[in-house]
């Protein structure tokens, strides 16, 4: 992958350096305390910026699609409207970089045949649009949620080679399972490497149906076997043909038992899928230099969603992650209004590929290795609705950001410092050892978490205005100011 015409990186830190000098040689004001950049903040005119991003005009942001260049554009626009520096590598604020992409243009539906009848799933199952091209027919066996960990492996036991793989969705609460091992991907992977012929994961009693993909494109995963979701209908449907009850056998996996087992149950379906290794996607950048750009602060947030299905229905993602980006505009547009230097550049990024695996993050890296490991902290905004403020995901050996974070809490911030979970773009650097958190008002629990509910019309202005602010705090926390 690639992010524009970085150069070397002797040449980007020269340009870097240019850039702050000329900088410097503006009047600008001192860098005032905290209180008067909290000031500054318009919730109303973030709402406007997540109702932008959330209409039909963007087509749900899907990476390679678009709709995700258009928002680019616009994100980009705003930008520079605040008076954010165009980064070196980057025309008007954007950076392009490859995003392997994957289209499904048919699925057949799954068919199950056992030991009490015949089950066709029809419009209850869909192809998993990262994974597998062709077609399947073989025995079924039951891997419980492919968790595999040190005395709970799921897999043991099983004959798994040249079969279709049955997976459950997510994984047991009553179980600490990396949240590595619960993403679709994930469970795809780890099936493939017990030799799957097919794999077949289902959505669990709790769990919303799966979105029709259906000639959309996402992140693809070579070589994967061909694989499929499930509704909770198709769920009971095919288990109905092994005579067995789904919902008894769901219950007992979420309290944590091991329901791994021989289905003595046929199951067969196809999927016509391409693959495109290097479609083009779109990562935004800005940046407010300071008086140090040795160690810089990085706010970012994703701007791409899940697009539409196939008949044309939006995916709006106001939450996710309209809601993150417009926090971080407002960030920037009143820090930039203070007209004066930071005590440390501020790097403001919009990523895409987020929700394909991390895509622009990881972009973002390996175009400029040296810009990404040099960054003092990540701060990453992902879903900001909330009535009870927002959660704060820190690893707990990291006592920077812990350290800003109480300290804003002490001033009246409404944040709580919760358990470490990957899983979006602040992952991507954390690997690198740069300290690192994500700001989030929720989990994948949301009744309104990848559905088309997710609308700006159900996102209160005020939770981005209140967001927008605590989230500064932090940042002052994190430079030294007060």
């Amino acid at each position: 992958m690639s992010v524009g015409e970085v150069g070397t990186n002797r040449r980007w830190v020269v340009l870097v350096l240019l850039i702050v000098t000329t900088a410097g040689c503006r009047p600008r004001t001192a860098w005032p305390g905290v209180d008067k950049v909290v000031s500054e903040v318009d919730a109303q005119r973030a709402y406007n910026a997540v109702a932008e991003l959330a209409s039909s005009t963007y087509a749900g942001r899907r990476t390679g699609t678009p709709g995700e260049a258009q928002a680019a554009a616009w994100i980009a626009s705003q930008f520079k409207t605040i008076g954010l520096q165009e980064p070196p590598g980057y025309k008007d604020c954007l950076a392009t970089y490859d995003a392997p992409l994957y289209v499904v243009s048919s699925f057949t539906g799954i068919k199950a045949s056992g030991t009490r009848g015949e089950s066709f799933l029809g419009d209850r199952g869909m192809a998993i649009p990262y994974a597998g091209s062709g077609s399947v027919e073989a025995d079924a066996v039951l891997a419980g949620f492919g968790v595999q960990m040190t005395g709970y492996d799921e897999y043991a036991g099983l004959e798994v080679a040249g079969k279709v793989v049955v997976l459950l969705r997510y994984s047991a609460p009553t179980r600490s399972v990396p949240e590595s091992q619960t993403y679709l991907a994930a469970k795809v992977g780890g099936a493939a490497a017990h030799g799957a012929a097919g794999v077949v994961i289902l959505d669990m009693p709790s769990a919303p149906n799966p979105f029709d993909m259906h000639g959309q494109v996402v992140s693809a995963l070579p070589d994967a076997p061909v694989s499929a979701l499930a509704s909770l209908a198709g769920a009971r449907s095919l288990f109905w043909a092994a005579g067995l009850s789904f919902d008894d056998i769901a219950a007992q996996a979420w309290a944590g038992q091991i329901v791994s087992r021989d289905l003595n149950l046929k199951v067969s379906f196809g999927v016509t899928a391409s693959w495109k290794p290097d479609a083009t996607a779109f990562n935004v950048a800005g940046v407010l230099f300071g008086t140090d750009n040795r160690r810089p602060i990085m706010v970012c947030a994703h701007f791409d969603h899940l697009g539409t299905d196939r008949s044309g229905v939006v995916y709006p993602g106001a939450d996710d992650d309209a809601s993150g980006v417009a926090v971080m505009l407002e960030m920037a547009h009143s820090m930039v209004s203070l007209g004066a230097v930071p005590p440390v550049s501020m790097w403001f990024v919009a990523f895409s590929g987020e929700e394909e695996g991390l895509l622009g993050s990881a972009a973002f890296v390996a175009a400029a290795p040296e810009l990404a490991q040099s960054l003092s902290a990540v701060l990453d905004l992902d879903m900001m609705r909330s009535t009870s403020g927002l959660g704060v995901t820190i690893d707990p050996s990291d006592q920077t950001i812990m350290a800003a974070v109480s300290g804003a809490i002490r001033d009246g911030a409404s944040l709580a410092v919760i358990p470490w979970t990957g899983g979006s773009d602040h992952e991507t650097f954390s690997r690198l050892g740069v300290p690192s958190c994500m700001f989030s008002a929720h989990g994948r629990e949301a009744t309104w978490y990848h559905t088309t509910t997710d609308t700006a019309e159900d996102l209160p202005a005020a939770v981005l205005g209140t967001a927008a602010r605590d989230v500064l705090r932090v940042i002052w926390g994190l430079t030294g100011s007060s």
